[in-house]
């Protein structure tokens, strides 16, 4: 009788194991590894799951069953989540994609790099003059190929932005792009492309600015 009351009574307080499904997409191998501690650290039950995340989350993301309760191990993932390079986590009892949990489970959903896995790498020039190649990086920098103009790009919103600065002196050049996609006829056959459009369309310094561009996938 004495076991029931004590089993009752942790349960009514909370203190039965909360576990925390992690799904990931971009993380680097430090970063999995750094998180792996901090939440060990803090003794947080997790496990990694396979399953990809939402494309409508991005950066940090919570998701818990109604009613949840223990604000001190929720403190302990955002502290875990922010020690790992994540600026903020944003905790719901909702979701968008179905992903649901009961008492004792929740999902993190951790995003790193999401424009990079919306956009390809290499992009072609579109209504232009000339044959040009832009190599869009990882980490944020961007080079036409071939040639010495690299700068830096930013993509928000279904808008890509370049800037160029001929040198630290000079104010920087920048175009913007809109995203459209679409199908393009090819010899094997209708394909999924995407094109970007550029707004700014006065003449500008760097010859791959006065492009449009565009990617034409194979599937």
């Amino acid at each position: 009788m004495r076991y029931i009351y004590l089993v009752a009574a942790c349960l009514l307080s909370g203190c039965s194991t909360q576990t925390l499904h992690i799904f990931e997409s971009g993380l680097d191998d430090t970063t999995r590894q750094n998180l792996m501690r901090e939440l060990a650290q803090r003794e947080v039950n997790f496990r990694f799951t396979s399953l990809p995340v939402p494309e409508k989350y991005d950066s940090a993301r919570l998701n818990i069953a109604p009613m949840t309760s223990g604000e001190r191990w929720l403190g302990e993932v955002e502290a875990a989540v922010k020690a790992v390079g994540f600026e903020s986590l944003t905790t719901s009892e909702f979701n968008m994609e179905g992903h649901r949990y009961t008492p004792g489970n929740a999902g993190l959903y951790l995003v790193k790099n999401r424009a990079v896995q919306l956009l390809p790498n290499l992009l072609f020039s579109h209504q232009c003059d000339d044959a040009l190649q832009l190599q869009l990086n990882p980490r944020g920098s961007w080079e036409q190929v071939g040639s010495h103009y690299q700068g830096r790009w930013r993509y928000e919103g279904g808008h890509l932005t370049l800037t160029w600065r001929e040198n630290d002196n000079k104010y920087p050049y920048q175009q913007v792009y809109s995203e459209r996609e679409h199908s393009v006829q090819t010899l094997q056959g209708p394909k999924p492309a995407k094109t970007f459009t550029r707004i700014q369309l006065a003449k500008r310094p760097v010859p791959i600015f006065n492009c449009d561009l565009q990617v034409i996938f194979a599937n």
